[in-house]
């Protein structure tokens, strides 16, 4: 049933649709990342990592910068080398799309050729430049997997890294 707002029309069920998308990708990042933030602090706090940074990161790029140096460089973190780096891959390849999903603004109401279009500032040499780009309501099961993915995996590595911290 098409509502009103401000003149511009919607499908009240495309726009729910949407919601539930960007809401699903707001918690399921935040899970995924709380277990990166586990096995950073664990490493950090108990398995040497502090050889590696001042403090205990807290940006996502600090901590998979870290995440990865450790990686190398620890010796009792060798066996989960390959895993890990493919969990940094992983939350690098997504976090952009979850920062464009997060940090835009929905431009406009209604799909457009089965899509969402958002409107994104982003900042250039100090300079504010808008760029606009589509959600497709066709690919939001396969980020869904994708997320649900990149949670299991850091969690699955959090609690392997757990085992060797010292009791």
């Amino acid at each position: 049933m098409p509502a009103s707002s401000g003149g511009t029309r919607y499908e009240d069920e495309e726009l729910d649709s949407l919601f539930k998308a960007v809401g699903f990708v707001v918690v399921q990042w935040g899970q995924a990342e709380q277990s990166l933030d586990m096995l950073v602090a664990m490493i950090y706090q108990q398995l040497g990592g502090k050889q590696f940074a001042k403090r205990l990161p807290k940006m996502l790029s600090t901590k998979l910068e870290f995440l990865t140096e450790c990686l190398s460089n620890i010796s009792a973190l060798a066996p989960f080398k390959a895993e890990g780096d493919a969990l940094v891959v992983d939350f690098q390849r997504l976090s952009d799309r979850r920062h464009d999903l997060i940090h835009g603004a929905v431009a406009s109401l209604s799909p457009q050729n089965g899509a969402f279009v958002f409107a994104k500032f982003d900042i250039e040499n100090d300079f504010h430049r808008v760029r606009e780009f589509r959600f497709e309501i066709a690919d939001f099961p396969a980020l869904t997997k994708e997320l649900i993915d990149l949670g299991g995996h850091a969690t699955t590595l959090a609690r392997c890294i757990w085992e060797l911290v010292p009791k």
